[in-house]
């Protein structure tokens, strides 16, 4: 009797992964549906899960969403887009979670994160925003969790530097959402343009995110400050980069093979993350198990409660769902003659066209909008027709937009883990930190991405 409770929980878990790679596979409206079916179910058993603040919030978008259904041409296909936008974010949540919970039991990873915060105060912006590479590239939010723990466990620190060494992560975050395929921010935005790949756009990210890690570095070094002595033993670059070699190769060659098998099985990055991740999570916790005497049934064992611990997702699931088909519903509802009034703006520049697109959906999370509902908004509605602007170029500015509106928001997850672990207030840390950089980031990328698309003389 002891052992249903945790079987039955641990059904509706799996079933959205399953049915979202069904999805991913088929395209076909009744696996849109079995997706929906399975979100509902989970949603359902674990509801008490679930905050009363994402409840309320939830409740809102969802009466919105219901009230303009029947004023759009095309309610069905906009609520099967969000229902597959917020199935591909749990799927992935899912997943990834798996793989750094395994993760975190690796000692070598946590000494590696120790050793970036003990570098001298002029090298830790740039070390940091090239270890959030890494770190929460691969290893998604919990990568950033450890690293903003070990941030807050340092003593005898100044509040400056702490702003510093936590606005460093915040911004290698921005950086890495660009290109991780391990957010759903990528798998998301690749649903509303046809015909792009992930490997489309990672030159044009890679280049984008080198310049908000440089950006962030200077910024810093410009900040007059006094050294401080902490309490961490101090390293050096050198001895940082030996000792994480063997980490970033593997990591490396992880992603690598999901390319490969990418573009061998003619399948979405998404789908040989969510399909490959827990088998790799599951190599991690046989090398690192807890009952190094029984390896292989310790880290299956491990692994199976690592898939019940999901069950805290709740809400995050209630959102993306709800927050995905609002997105697309609003999108639909919104007059074109508004949209195009709010085009002309731009004079058909690529420049001011991509600086629009990140500004509206900067300004709209702003207001409490949820990062994820303004990227897909905004992006479904300033269309790249409606702008005149190529849709890789469009894509990137939806991209960089969301990625500064994660780390300017009060709003957001990451916000809120960077208050709750720095003790800062959450405007300080995240508006006031963040403002001067995403005000020059913005103006940074819609030159590069303005750049391209111009032609030459």
């Amino acid at each position: 009797m002891s052992k249903n409770p945790h079987w039955t929980q641990g059904v509706p878990t799996t079933a959205i992964p399953l049915a979202t790679l069904a999805d991913l596979v088929l395209r076909h409206t009744v696996s849109m549906w079995l997706l929906a079916a399975a979100c509902l179910v989970f949603m359902l058993y674990q509801r008490r899960y679930v905050a009363p603040g994402i409840r309320r919030t939830s409740l809102v978008l969802g009466l919105l969403t219901a009230t303009l259904l029947p004023l759009i041409d095309h309610p069905l296909p906009a609520l099967a887009s969000g229902v597959r936008i917020g199935g591909l974010i749990a799927s992935l949540l899912i997943a990834i979670n798996l793989l750094s919970r395994a993760s975190l039991r690796v000692p070598r990873m946590r000494q590696l994160v120790t050793d970036l915060f003990a570098l001298p105060r002029r090298q830790r912006p740039l070390a940091l925003g090239v270890g959030a590479q890494f770190l929460g590239g691969f290893l998604g939010l919990a990568g950033l969790t450890m690293m903003m723990d070990v941030a807050a466990q340092r003593q005898d620190v100044s509040k400056a530097e702490q702003i510093a060494d936590f606005s460093a992560i915040s911004r290698g975050y921005a950086a890495l959402t660009l290109w991780s395929p391990m957010y759903s921010n990528m798998s998301i935005v690749l649903t509303l343009y046809e015909g792009i790949r992930w490997t489309d756009v990672l030159p044009y990210a890679f280049a984008i995110s080198a310049i908000f890690i440089g950006l962030g570095a200077l910024l810093e070094s410009l900040k007059p400050r006094a050294e401080s002595s902490g309490t961490l033993k101090p390293s050096s670059i050198i001895q940082l980069l030996r000792d994480s070699l063997p980490i970033v190769a593997l990591m490396l060659c992880f992603v690598s093979g999901m390319v490969w098998a990418s573009d061998r099985l003619h399948v979405s990055v998404s789908a040989i993350i969510i399909a490959s991740v827990p088998f790799v999570a599951w190599l991690l916790n046989v090398w690192q198990p807890s009952e190094p005497t029984q390896r292989w049934r310790s880290g299956g064992r491990q692994l199976c409660q690592d898939l019940l611990g999901q069950s805290t997702m709740a809400g995050e699931v209630l959102l993306f769902l709800v927050s995905g088909c609002a997105g697309t519903v609003f999108s639909q509802a919104i007059p074109v003659s508004w949209i195009e009034a709010v085009a002309q703006l731009t004079g058909g520049s690529p420049y001011w066209g991509s600086l629009l697109v990140m500004a509206a959906i900067v300004g709209w999370s702003g207001t409490s909008m949820h990062p994820m509902l303004s990227a897909v908004l905004v992006g479904s509605s300033l269309t790249p027709a409606v702008l005149g602007m190529p849709p890789l170029v469009h894509l990137c500015s939806v991209l960089v937009g969301w990625g500064l509106a994660i780390i300017t928001t009060p709003f957001s997850v990451l916000s809120l883990m960077a208050a709750r672990f720095s003790g800062i207030p959450i405007l300080v840390i995240s508006l006031r930190a963040n403002l001067a950089f995403v005000l020059v980031s913005m103006g940074g990328a819609a030159l590069v991405l303005g750049w391209i698309v111009t032609p030459g003389p």
